[in-house]
């Protein structure tokens, strides 16, 4: 029984439609449909489904598993096998990089465990290439029932479906949990809507009930029905149809000849009881193996696997499938499996397995459980059914192919929450092991911490848990943690798993790994010496001759934690961990523990050698692309990158580098490719491109919630904020990371932000504040915290103004440009220019004038691209010219003048004109319409009067003309031309009429 129109839901029908159409004119949303089990969430969003479809739009469709636990990314698979079949699907190379994610997505390709941006990123390009015409409408059903990495991508697509012809409706239950937290979220960001579905009405539930039984009047359904509906059902549209499908299938309410309806028999029932009579007495009429098929189905959820459940029964697989299509017939479970998932059938609703799960006595229900459980370690355990002939092998270590395309995880999850059920907590927890480990390989690191998570709660219950299982799971744990980045709780977990081990007697090296695991995240945590005593337990353990694996591994790890350390051989003691920890694994065959050991030796080289540690990086990226290892691979191109942007201020391998993160969905490098670029377009003096490059850094970090990157989102507007001269909106940046780090330095926040923020942005600031005495503290303090930073020395970015400005007062001499940190300061690019003029203010302090403008001249070579160091020369070098009587100061100073006049510096730029006045030199006014002059013209003297009379020369009017136009004499109007002639080099009027046009075209 059910309606063959929407009844009671017009406003909220109305709503979805407008956003569909809102959709196709390239306005994209997204809806969250809330309300409880049977309110009609499923049947208004149909509705939707079918006018979009009318209008030109595919519709995607995906529906989370009920089954035990959430089914890793099952509805986004799912969605995108129905948006990949048929007519209208992406050609090859529609998708360009993205194609491989949803591939892996789906459980079509070796999963390689990319983060879940990429994959997010993948779907959306999906959605905009099948909706680039007519509109893209993406259904997911049941998110309530979602796992935590579908939820990530899916409020990745609230975030970025506005401004595109796509639109997500998604269907929840209201009540709480981590997807109605998204919607609210999203709701309240004003990325998504929230429709809660309230209860049908009395009118609208007769007017229901009416529809179901074919009229269009509640007047033709008998009073009593109506009555029994309205006490029974409390305005559920399901329960409404439940109990009319039970009233009429019981004989009790027939149809009269003609079109009217009579009570034959009691419509009275128990409220519960009524919905689950109407479904158990469909049951019981089918076959006795139908009844124990569903049965051992229902216990598997809503969502089972056929071959499981018939194993459960005892039944052949022709036996279980002509079963199946008696219960479809029934409206007990879905008309068949799907193409995607040829293995599943469906309970039509969740309370159709409810009402058959709670007639089994307890004791019935703990043995189905417990055989069902028994049925999917089997099935993993024998390898191919013979049900399967002719379907592709399964990959080593993944389960039996029961559900279509998709890997294991959801199969071990099921299996263990079947084990629980039946009182076998140890069993289910070595079953949430393996399901971690198989979402690990999909990429689902989420769900995978909360699987294991799961698992070591049930075995700190069950008295009967296995040492050997225990530590299995704890190690499992800890190393999905430290992939995740989330290493505060490795500390606690591995005291637990080194416990676990030492009661058990396993040997050394099992003890030793759980040791590195530990070293491993206290080198993601930046916690040194903690990590540090973790390499040495580990070696101890270990004994004086560990094997080649286990000593490059620990020496790897090792490295990373010696050059963060304080210890005062650090440099050095790094290097050689490092180079050793290379040498073997190259020679033992371990590709990633030799790439993480050539990271570490890069970073131990650049300090001192540029060009060395560019080789090794270099090195680096070709081993990871000849051993497959694309994240490595990245890794090594971002470090290229940053090498680039401390010698050349380039952005070219940062760029490439990104771009390669981003298609690979290697997320946190992404954002450090976005951090570096903000760096170097600061350099660079490059405004817009720094803001948006901290725009794309926070807008991840805020997006995945990962709070470290946040942090560094903010150095970055503080730097940028110290670029402009904007001491207000720079202190309230530090503020916060004050705040956060609660006292710790910076440095243990991303190595070099002490200098790097501390340092650069509050000199730099106060420079363009003319605040040198400021500016001078400031540097003082930075080099102090830097000299704790030994392996970011000599890239800091703020000794080359520190060392000019220290100079030009006379507190740094011959000693310092001629030793090794003048030799580092040339290798930087920013740093340069001022080491530069450094050394010509000495050459001019001691009467060697022309070799001093000699030295200033060189050291502007190359500055193009980075301005802002160019000029901040010029106004501090020019005063020591000026003293000492040596150079081109006034011209320099007029340069500079013109420079942080036009960036709106207005300190410095009236510094500059006061300088010129002292120096005796004329300085002009700047009239009105100043700002419109072209910078070229501006900075060859040109005035606004002159810059007038110029235009209008161009447009071909002569000098009594442009007097009147000016309200001038034509003797003043020829002054301004000889003067124009002079100030631009041109050598007569026609050559000035071809400027002014030149300047007129936009040239």
């Amino acid at each position: 029984m059910s309606s063959s129109v929407l009844v009671g839901r017009e406003p909220e029908r109305d709503l979805l439609t407008e956003a569909v159409r809102s959709a196709g004119e390239g306005r994209g949303s997204s809806v969250f449909v809330l309300g409880e089990p049977g309110i009609g969430k499923s049947r208004l969003v149909e509705e939707a489904a079918e006018a979009a479809v009318r209008t030109g739009f595919r519709v995607l469709r995906g529906r989370a598993a009920s089954a035990g636990r959430a089914v890793p990314l099952r509805p986004l698979a799912e969605a995108v096998f129905s948006g990949l079949r048929g007519e209208g699907a992406p050609a090859d190379g529609d998708l360009g990089p993205y194609e491989p994610l949803l591939s892996r997505l789906c459980g079509l390709a070796p999963q390689d465990g990319a983060p879940l941006v990429g994959y997010a990123e993948a779907v959306l390009r999906l959605l905009g290439t099948l909706g680039h015409t007519g509109g893209c409408l993406l259904v997911l059903e049941d998110l309530h029932d979602a796992d935590a990495d579908t939820l990530t991508i899916v409020d990745y697509l609230t975030d970025n479906l506005p401004g595109r012809r796509a639109v997500l409706l998604a269907t929840l239950r209201g009540g709480p949990g981590p997807a109605l937290d998204l919607a609210e979220a999203a709701a309240s960001r004003r990325t998504a809507r929230t429709l809660r579905l309230a209860r049908l009405g009395p009118a609208h539930t007769a007017e229901l009930a009416a529809r179901c039984l074919g009229h269009d009047d509640a007047g033709n359904v008998p009073a009593a029905v109506l009555d029994r509906l309205h006490a029974v059902s409390e305005g559920v549209p399901f329960v409404v149809e439940e109990l009319l499908s039970a009233m009429v299938a019981g004989g009790n309410l027939v149809q009269r000849q003609g079109d009217g309806w009579t009570v034959t028999g009691s419509l009275n029932a128990d409220v519960p009881a009524s919905v689950a009579a109407a479904v158990l007495q469909r049951v019981d009429h089918l076959e006795p193996p139908g009844v124990a098929l569903l049965e051992a189905a229902a216990v598997l959820g809503r969502r089972f696997p056929v071959d499981i459940a018939a194993g459960v029964a005892g039944l052949d697989r022709p036996t279980a499938l002509r079963q199946l299509r008696h219960a479809a017939r029934a409206h007990l479970v879905t008309d068949g499996a799907t193409a995607e998932e040829p293995g599943w059938h469906t309970f039509r609703h969740a309370l159709t397995a409810d009402a058959i799960t709670h007639r089994l006595l307890p004791v019935e229900r703990a043995a189905l459980c417990l055989a069902a459980a028994d049925a999917i370690e089997s099935a993993d355990a024998t390898g191919p059914d013979p049900w399967d002939a002719g379907r592709p092998a399964r990959r080593a270590g993944e389960p039996h192919d029961l559900i279509g395309s998709d890997s294991g995880d959801d199969l071990y999850r099921l299996a263990a929450e079947l084990c629980v059920a039946g009182g076998q907590r140890a069993r289910a927890a070595v079953l949430l092991t393996r399901a971690g480990r198989q979402a690990v390989l999909r990429g689902a690191l989420l769900t995978a911490v909360e699987l294991l998570d799961r698992g070591l709660e049930l075995t700190s219950g069950a008295a009967d848990a296995p040492p050997e299982a225990v530590a299995g799971l704890l190690e499992e744990l800890l190393g999905t943690l430290v992939l995740t980045g989330d290493v505060r709780r490795v500390p606690e977990l591995g005291d637990r798993l080194d416990g676990v081990l030492t009661a058990w007697g396993a040997p050394p090296a099992r003890r030793a790994a759980g040791f590195l695991a530990r070293a491993r995240a206290a080198a993601t945590a930046q916690q040194w010496e903690e990590g540090l005593t973790a390499v040495r337990r580990a070696r101890e353990l270990l004994g004086a001759e560990p094997d080649p694996a286990s000593r490059a591994a620990l020496d790897a790890v090792a490295a990373h934690l010696v050059l963060n350390s304080q210890r005062p051989d650090r440099l050095e003691s790094a290097r050689a961990l490092a180079e050793g920890a290379v040498a073997t694994a190259e020679a033992v065959g371990l590709p990633e523990v030799s790439c993480k050991a050539l990271n570490m030796l890069g970073y131990c080289l650049r300090p001192h050698d540029l060009a060395e540690a560019e080789k090794v990086f270099e090195r680096l990226v070709a081993t990871a692309e000849t051993r497959a290892l694309p994240v490595w691979r990245i890794r090594g191109l971002l470090e290229l990158g940053v090498l680039d942007r401390i010698r050349t201020t380039g952005t070219d391998r940062l760029l490439a580098a990104r771009k390669a993160a981003e298609e690979t969905g290697a997320v946190l490098m992404t954002a450090w490719a976005d951090m570096h670029l903000t760096q170097a377009h600061v350099l660079r003096d490059e405004h817009d491109s720094a803001l948006e490059s901290a725009r794309r850094l926070r807008t991840t970090a805020d997006r995945l919630r990962l709070r470290e990157v946040q942090l560094i989102g903010v150095g970055m507007d503080a730097i940028i904020a110290a670029s402009r001269g904007d001491r207000q909106k720079l202190q309230a940046a530090l503020h916060v990371m004050e705040s956060a780090l609660a006292g710790r330095s910076a440095g243990a926040l991303w190595g070099y932000a002490d200098t790097s923020v501390w340092g650069w942005a509050q000199g730099i600031c106060s420079l363009l504040r003319e605040e040198p005495d400021r500016a001078m503290a400031e540097f003082t303090e930075a080099d102090r915290v830097m000299r704790a930073l030994p392996s970011t020395r000599g890239v800091a970015g703020f000794l080359g103004p520190y060392l000019l400005l220290r100079t030009v007062r006379g507190a740094a001499g011959w000693a310092e440009l001629d030793g090794a940190v003048a030799d580092r300061l040339t290798q930087v690019h920013w740093d340069r220019p001022f080491a530069g003029w450094s050394r010509a203010v000495l050459l001019g302090r001691e009467g060697r004038a022309a070799e001093a403008a000699k030295a200033a001249e060189e050291a502007l070579a190359g500055t193009d691209t980075i301005p802002l160091a160019r000029h901040l020369c010029l106004r501090l070098g020019a005063s020591a010219a000026l003293a000492d009587g040596w150079g081109r100061p006034v011209e320099w100073l007029r340069a500079a003048e013109q420079f942080f006049h036009d960036r709106g510096t207005t300190r410095v730029s009236a510094a500059c004109r006061a300088m010129l006045r002292e120096a005796g030199s004329p300085v002009a006014r700047r009239r009105e319409g100043h700002d419109t002059i072209p910078q070229e013209l501006r900075r060859a003297g040109v005035t606004a009067r002159e810059y007038e009379v110029l235009r209008l020369l161009g447009r071909g009017l002569g000098n009594q003309e442009i007097a009147e136009q000016l309200f001038l004499s034509p003797r003043t109007v020829e002054k301004h031309l000889a003067s124009l002639r002079n100030r631009t080099d041109q050598n007569g009027r026609a050559a000035l009429i071809t400027l002014a046009r030149r300047y007129a075209d936009g040239q």
